[in-house]
């Protein structure tokens, strides 16, 4: 707890630190965004790369190491993204980025921020990025697939368009669950795939599996949802 009230003082310096002056010669250039994935790409003036060399050496000096600062910003970039507040999230992983840019679970945790905020492609795009770099982990695959999931419920799609975000969605669930077939989210998004495509049956068999290995894994507001197309089936 205590590193991460430090991380949060780190993380303070470091959003205001985003902000510093351009040079005059780079005025006319965009500058550097925290809340943008690797800062929306811009290139940073000198005085601004002195700036994160600042922040990383600090991050690293109270949390312990540059693996535990590495960890305490992607944890805490998690739990902002649970509380539904994936801008902040979006600038912890920034933060774990320039601690260890080679690590893919930034590439996953820029991903799903972008998929809560219903940017689809780019959160694709970061996906596939993390997919190529670890493709035997099951919970970035089951989250990968989440991502189409949400594309094809809620983008303005063509029939055909949702039909693939929906297939590619299983697809991805597939391979997670060959990897561990013990997470119930699996079965959660399975489950909310079958209700787009009016298989209500099948969704509640989905349900079935995932709350017998989590109880509470499925979203109440869903199983009222799915009730008002088709009553649970008795047991």
């Amino acid at each position: 707890m205590l590193k991460r009230i430090a991380l949060l003082f780190v993380l303070a310096m470091f959003c205001a630190g985003a902000a510093l002056p351009l040079a005059p010669a780079l005025a006319a250039a965009p500058a550097p965004d925290d809340s943008i994935p690797f800062f929306g790409g811009v290139k940073k003036t000198p005085e601004q790369l002195e700036h994160d060399k600042r922040i990383v050496g600090e991050a690293i000096r109270r949390a312990g190491s540059q693996e535990k600062a590495e960890e305490v910003a992607l944890q805490s970039g998690w739990v902002k993204l649970k509380a539904g507040d994936a801008t902040t999230a979006i600038k912890y992983f920034n933060l774990a980025w320039l601690i260890e840019p080679k690590n893919p679970d930034v590439l996953w945790g820029f991903g799903a921020a972008l998929n809560q905020q219903h940017k689809f492609p780019p959160a694709l795009n970061l996906f596939e990025m993390a997919r190529k770099q670890m493709p035997d982990n099951a919970d970035m695959l089951a989250d990968y697939g989440y991502v189409w999931l949400n594309k094809g419920a809620t983008s303005d799609e063509t029939v055909e368009q949702r039909k693939t975000s929906f297939n590619n969605a299983l697809a991805l669930l597939d391979e997670s669950q060959k990897i561990n077939p013990r997470n119930p989210m699996l079965y959660g998004n399975r489950a909310m795939i079958r209700f787009f495509q009016a298989r209500y049956l099948e969704a509640w068999a989905e349900v079935a599996k995932a709350q017998a290995l989590d109880p509470e894994s499925v979203d109440p507001r869903f199983l009222r949802d799915l009730s008002g197309r088709m009553p649970r089936p008795a047991k």
